[in-house]
């Protein structure tokens, strides 16, 4: 089974909490702070692995957490850092962020390697908050939380020509001569399900990359059977190689299948459809003289007049396949090579605390009782050492600074009223 897109949830590593502890040791009464740092979080990297050309394992694994950050211990021994959590993928793989739909990042060509979320950093330990009047701080830092993310991925194969044609015109047997791929070939409607990709190698010139992309029908554009997952792997494709059935062993008609593929690819993206193109009418196996004579003189002056160049072959004896692929090689290498890259879109934002939400509330049960909760509020309380004068006049400062002062007088807040705040309770004074 072949997969080329996958939703999935990520998560960079906590940080550690810094450590609260104190110097005791025999004849030193009253040690000093010694409270280690808390270690860093694991990163989320994205790897490429040339080996992978499918997004199958996912199918079966939907999360991926970096490891957390141990906390610090005391004699300011520092945590041990999380693991990095190394995600790998096939080449030609983009990143979107699953709600919005845009793009995170584009692991195609040189980009190899990319740390997509940094790990939390780990908290300082109270060895750092020692002062000439603070001489035995009671708190510590807190380890930054990591980012957690859900991302869809989604395979664009990359390959410098692509092979279009309705179903059971004969594209698989033609990447599994001209290339080392081993397409599975019958002949049925929907026999390909998945790209497959292969290098063509040239006599006296360099090679290239050919995928053999699923046959289209008409309104794939629309999304229309398994269209959308189709189309998108011609994305970046330089040429376009159309296969026919110059036979009609189906009763098709050649030059209309070319133009129904022609205004998919148009509906779907109008800057592939203008790409180059070039025709190969295969299975002349099947039929000789007046009657192949025919069929060719109309689809060369139906197409060869709009630049389109009409090459018969038989992807079954390997009659004009050559030409063919030495004509795609002199149009790709007259084609400016532009790689497609997809621009990020989505900036990944590290956690802030002053986003964090507070609610100030007035209590409906005790008369004079005001509520403020919340994670910041929280966040706050639990690295502020409220009995000591200076962690005091933070807290003051935090709830000046934060405007919840400022709530509590809008609800009519008066001297000696109380403030409850996450198991806290203090009497207001102005």
């Amino acid at each position: 089974m072949f997969a080329d897109r996958a939703k999935i949830r990520i998560r960079s590593g906590r940080g550690g909490d810094g450590h609260v502890s104190f110097r005791r040791e025999k004849y030193v009464a009253n040690g000093g702070p010694d409270g280690g740092d808390g270690g860093r979080g694991g990163d989320l990297v994205l790897e490429v692995d040339p080996g992978l050309n499918t997004l199958n394992e996912f199918r079966y694994k939907r999360k991926y957490f970096a490891g957390d950050g141990e906390p610090g211990g005391k004699r300011r021994c520092h945590g041990a850092d999380g693991d990095d959590m190394v995600i790998k993928v096939p080449a030609g793989t983009i990143v979107r962020e699953a709600q919005t739909g845009q793009v995170i990042t584009d692991m195609s060509y040189e980009n190899h390697r990319e740390v997509l979320l940094k790990g939390g950093n780990g908290g300082k330990g109270n060895q750092h908050y020692a002062t000439p009047t603070m001489q035995v701080p009671k708190y510590a830092q807190p380890g930054k939380p990591g980012i957690e993310l859900e991302v869809i991925l989604e395979l664009k194969v990359i390959a410098d020509a692509g092979l279009v044609g309705f179903p059971n015109v004969g594209k698989s047997t033609l990447l599994s001569r001209v290339t080392n791929a081993q397409p599975k070939i019958a002949n049925y409607h929907f026999t390909t399900l998945n790209p497959n990709l292969g290098v063509v190698d040239l006599e006296g010139a360099d090679g290239f990359v050919i995928a053999d992309i699923p046959g289209l029908i008409e309104g794939a554009s629309e999304g229309i059977g398994l269209g959308h997952e189709f189309l998108r792997h011609i994305e970046r494709t330089r040429v376009m190689i159309h296969m026919v059935d110059a036979a009609s062993t189906e009763g098709r008609d050649p030059v209309e299948d070319i133009r129904i593929i022609n205004r998919e690819l148009e509906a779907y993206n109008a800057e592939i459809a203008a790409r180059p193109q070039v025709i190969a009418a295969n299975k002349i196996d099947c039929f000789y003289g007046e009657d192949r004579e025919t069929v060719l003189t109309l689809l060369r002056e139906e197409f060869e007049p709009e630049g389109i160049r009409v090459f018969p072959i038989s992807a079954v004896t390997g009659e004009g396949v050559k030409e063919l692929l030495y004509y795609v090689k002199q149009m790709l290498d007259e084609s400016q090579e532009e790689k497609v890259v997809f621009e990020r879109e989505y900036l990944i934002k590290e956690p802030n605390f002053a986003d964090e939400p507070f609610t100030v509330a007035k209590s409906e049960e005790e008369e004079g009782v005001f509520l403020v909760e919340g994670p910041r509020v929280e966040r706050m309380l639990g690295y502020t050492n409220l009995d000591s004068e200076k962690g005091f006049e933070f807290f003051q400062k935090f709830l000046k600074n934060n405007g919840i002062l400022e709530e509590l007088e809008k609800l009519g807040i008066e001297e000696g009223d109380t403030v409850q705040m996450c198991g806290w309770q203090f009497e207001y004074y102005k």
